[in-house]
């Protein structure tokens, strides 16, 4: 039993700290958003506390999911960027900079993020005539008959944004740079595992997409330490996703 307690103290012993830090975070971050992002669950477990009406208008709100989605973007925003940025600035005691969010732009940023557009918009509006797009797209759903187009999509969709901004600092930000010392050019493929299965559910060609996608953002923030290009071409495609799929279902206008 010793001989084996001190084979596990030298293989430990000698592992990067940081990566394992962050990999384990990885594990933990993303299940604690998985259970907490339930909000049926949260109302039932403000059930009898002075909360209670908050817990039900979060999972039950009679309008629009509005709050629903909030709730969503503020567990995940915590996850994905508060408590990495924690770690960051006290355990670390690094600069955020160095971790996706240096305000450097690199050169030929316009062209490469037109380019993108012009790949990408085209693929989108392919999905958006599909039945799992229209199925799943956009995530707001307005129940009292309210027209889309107003502030509600508004909220929403700056809501929506923040959430992107979070995504990009930590599978980009967070989870490459901090394996980047221990791993290379290798901390880009292993960001994009989790980051293709968080799309897991959403329709089958986004998931696949997320591959990609995962590979050449992580490479471009690798390369050029920062996170910009991820999440403005994030925003642009979701928010033509989201105008796409209230146009075919005649709730645009």
């Amino acid at each position: 039993m010793r001989e084996i307690l001190n084979r596990i103290t030298t293989d430990f012993s000698l592992l990067d700290r940081k990566a394992i830090f962050a990999l384990l975070y990885t594990a933990s971050g993303l299940t604690g958003i998985f259970y907490l992002k339930n909000q049926e669950a949260l109302a039932i477990y403000l059930q009898g506390t002075s909360f209670e009406n908050a817990g039900d208008f979060i999972a039950h709100s009679p309008n629009n999911n509005l709050p629903a989605l909030a709730w969503w973007v503020a567990v995940v925003s915590i996850f994905y960027f508060v408590l990495p940025a924690l770690v960051i600035k006290f355990y670390y005691r690094e600069d955020l900079a160095a971790y996706g969010l240096n305000l450097r732009i690199e050169h030929g940023f316009a062209k490469l993020f037109f380019a993108c557009i012009g790949i990408m918009l085209p693929l989108v509006y392919l999905m958006s005539l599909t039945p799992s797009f229209a199925s799943k797209y956009p995530f707001l759903k307005i129940y009292d008959g309210a027209p889309y187009v107003g502030t509600t999509l508004l909220i929403w969709e700056l809501i929506y944004f923040l959430q992107f901004f979070g995504l990009e600092f930590f599978f980009r930000g967070f989870l490459v740079h901090s394996l980047k010392p221990a791993l290379g050019i290798y901390s880009v493929f292993v960001m994009t595992v989790p980051y293709c299965m968080i799309h897991f559910g959403k329709p089958p060609a986004e998931t696949i997409a997320a591959i990609g996608a995962g590979v050449f953002l992580g490479w471009l923030s690798y390369r050029n330490g920062n996170i910009w290009l991820g999440l403005l071409l994030h925003c642009t495609v979701a928010f033509s996703m989201d105008v796409l799929a209230l146009y075919n279902k005649g709730l645009l206008f």
